[in-house]
């Protein structure tokens, strides 16, 4: 799966044209509507290069643009220690430069500063700079004073063309488009079909700090032939981001050589036209289209709640009825009760989820390794194949920065804005192709912030009158934070057994809140019409531990509380009932290609779960070198075996345990003293030593003060491999 050998969507010049143009076949063969992709055609129209206002200007170096500000010596204010400075920050990076290096520099003169992407190391040489937040800070020596003029550059690595698609790559909005300078028109030719309709997003980012400019709005307008077909203004929140969804009727009988000029007006910012298609102006809704559709290509939703147990749920175990909603849910669709992740932690299993391998095959040891460009993801495979991809996300793990945008035309990863209403937006921005919808919340993720209305709803059932920082002050907390446990089994003090059942009751606050996010999800979806054609697909990326094994959260060893995840299908042809066989998320990317009507790739590691079980071993990794060595786990549903994550501890059948699932479900008791563990990994050792193989060149996210602090506020602490 190396970038050389495997298919990617896309060409150059005529190809990537042709390509461009996605038809819909009926069932009976005739020709359906077609929709051409204004992304994949050829774009004219010179990038800014120049002054563009708000006291900045854009320069070219290499394949990179940057923005570049000047802050004079009266910008920077002495701090308590003498040898730091602050001052605003002028222009905001996105991305990093692509030949590598960091995304900001700060030139005196010919000299220019070094860059720290640490605030814990930062400060511990002069000669330094780096950014936090909306701040530059400044290192100098005792006495030194800055320099009387400096100029900050921050990188704009955010337009590129890959495989014949222009992609925008922004801090919080990503997909299929072009950004759009004010002043700078982007220009396409092409010919309109008749009955058709101009549908994009328009979205904006800041790239200015100062209030004023970040916060101001812009105007977006689109021409056809010099005429004007759309005009509007964006206003933005506080944070200076919005993206809204537009359609354009065109003129009734086509025009076979059109010229479409995309203009905005307003300071500097990211501002670009996301998701641009022309298509049928008439197309019904989800579910009921006047034209034929083939009934292989299903509308598919996917809803995963990030950190979501699966013993949350009555259908897995649970008595609390804490989750009426998801309950039903699961009575009236295909649910399987045996599930395992691929990873202990988002990144490793998103990366799994969108890629069909394991981890390890996609260069990944820790939270630091994005999933590399090399790897064709299953959206750019339905994109190929005409579906309209979008992704809602909470953002940090889930994001560009750790390139699991890839393949989807809009990728919004705004954590502050409402999931269900960026999730909405996207439904109602129908233009008739079949969409795969992913929508992922760390709704029940840490800090287990509760609503005052949850503590009042479920104060009989639930211990919710402490906070989760008081939970962490106690001398449990402490203790693990002091050392590694000694032992892997819960606390046996009573004050520590009071913590774990406070905290897991503040955690099961915040499923309970799921389910009501849920609920107000599943019915948008039934207004629509989608469970005419579509399926709605619940999961979870991995568990959450409760001390049950010595710590607590994820991203630990690969025990069942960190890795049993809830999975269940709905929609029509999918009969309601139960599946105890045991699956894994390694299945998801083919089933949703079983879904879809498209082939899954032969590199794919499991197999549709609409196929007849099959008895077979799966895999789960920790994928994480920064609390001790990680482990990873080879199940068959009956038995689990817990070894290390290295070929040299592979090689040497170095365990660590073994468990009978059946007998032993909470993993209390190892049998490493029984022959069958060193029998049961000989047999699969040549299999883990494949798998701990990458299928691509790793990638290293050198990740911003900003963005480490939003890993930290997560629990994603640590230095990654590159950085020890």
């Amino acid at each position: 799966m190396t970038a050389s050998s495997r298919a990617r969507v896309g060409r150059s010049g005529l190809a990537a044209w042709l390509g461009a143009v996605l038809a819909v076949a009926s069932c009976g063969g005739d020709p359906g509507p077609a929709w051409v992709d204004l992304a994949r055609a050829e774009v004219t129209g010179a990038l800014p290069d120049s002054d563009v206002g708000s006291g900045l200007r854009i320069e070219r170096a290499g394949d990179d643009l940057w923005a570049v500000a000047t802050l004079a010596r009266g910008a920077w204010r002495p701090q308590a220690d003498a040898s730091e400075f602050l001052a605003p920050l002028p222009a905001y990076a996105v991305g990093t430069p692509r030949a590598g290096g960091a995304p900001y520099r700060l030139r005196a003169g010919e000299h220019e500063l070094a860059y720290e992407n640490d605030l814990d190391r930062f400060g511990k040489e002069s000669g330094r700079f780096t950014t936090d937040g909306a701040r530059v800070r400044l290192r100098l020596a005792i006495g030194e004073t800055p320099p009387e003029s400096c100029e900050l550059r921050a990188c704009l690595a955010f337009e590129s063309s890959e495989n014949g698609v222009h992609r925008v790559r922004g801090r919080r909005l990503s997909g299929n488009g072009f950004w759009v300078s004010a002043g700078h028109a982007r220009t396409l030719a092409l010919a309109l079909p008749p009955d058709s309709r101009l549908r994009f997003g328009t979205a904006l980012e800041p790239l200015v700090g100062a209030k004023e400019a970040r916060l101001a709005p812009h105007t977006f307008r689109v021409r056809l032939d010099g005429v004007p077909i759309f005009e509007h203004t964006v206003s933005v929140g506080t944070l200076g981001e919005a993206i809204e969804w537009h359609s354009v009727d065109l003129p009734r009988g086509g025009v076979q050589k059109a010229r479409l000029e995309f203009e905005v007006d307003g300071p500097p910012a990211l501002s670009s036209f996301l998701a641009p298609h022309v298509g049928p102006r008439e197309f019904g809704s989800y579910g009921a289209r006047p034209f034929r559709s083939d009934p292989a290509r299903r509308d598919i939703v996917v809803f995963l709640a990030d950190t979501f147990r699966a013993d949350n749920l009555a259908a897995y175990g649970s008595k609390l009825g804490l989750t009426p909603e998801l309950d039903r849910f699961a009575s009236e669709s295909r649910t399987f009760a045996r599930v395992w992740s691929t990873g202990t932690h988002t990144l490793a299993s998103h990366s799994s989820m969108f890629s069909g391998v394991y981890p390890p095959q996609n260069g990944q040891s820790d939270y630091f390794n994005p999933l590399p460009d090399a790897v064709e993801t299953l959206a750019e495979r339905l994109s190929a194949h005409g579906y309209r991809c979008g992704l809602v996300s909470d953002g940090v793990m889930v994001s560009r920065a750790q390139g699991l945008d890839q393949g989807f035309e809009s990728f919004d990863e705004r954590r502050e804005e409402d999931t269900l209403a960026r999730a909405r937006a996207f439904l109602a921005a129908d233009d008739g192709r079949p969409i795969f919808l992913f929508v992922q919340t760390y709704h029940v993720h840490s800090p287990y912030d509760l609503e005052d209305a949850t503590r009042a709803r479920w104060k009989d059932a639930l211990e919710l009158d402490t906070s989760f920082d008081d939970v962490q002050a106690t001398p449990l907390f402490e203790a693990i934070r002091e050392a590694p446990p000694e032992r892997e089994a819960p606390p046996e003090d009573a004050a520590g057994k009071e913590a774990v059942r406070h905290l897991h009751d503040l955690y099961r606050g915040k499923v309970a809140e799921l389910d009501g996010l849920f609920a107000g999800f599943r019915a948008e979806l039934e207004a629509r019409g989608l469970f005419e054609h579509g399926v709605l697909a619940f999961t979870s990326d991995h568990g959450e531990a409760f001390f049950e094994h010595g710590v607590p959260f994820h991203a630990g060893r690969v025990y069942d509380e960190q890795l049993r995840v809830p999975l269940i299908l709905h929609g029509p042809g999918i009969a309601p009932g139960r599946e105890e066989r045991a699956v894994s998320l390694i299945d998801f990317a083919p089933t949703v290609c079983a879904l879809a009507g498209v082939a899954a790739p032969p590199i794919y590691r499991g197999r549709s779960l609409l196929a007849p079980a099959d008895g077979r071993v799966f895999y789960a990794f920790q994928a994480n070198r920064m609390r001790g060595p990680s482990t990873l786990a080879v199940i068959d549903g009956e038995h689990k075996l817990v070894v290390f994550e290295d070929a040299d501890s592979v090689r040497a059948g170095k365990l660590h345990a073994a468990f009978d699932l059946h007998a032993d479900a909470l993993e209390e008791h190892s049998l490493l003293d029984q022959a069958w563990p060193a029998e049961f990994e000989r047999a699969h050792r040549a299999e883990l030593e494949e798998l701990l193989k990458p299928l691509v060149t790793p990638e290293l996210l050198q990740p911003t003060p900003d963005e480490r602090g939003e890993f930290e506020k997560m629990g994603y602490a640590g230095r990654s491999e590159g950085e020890r």
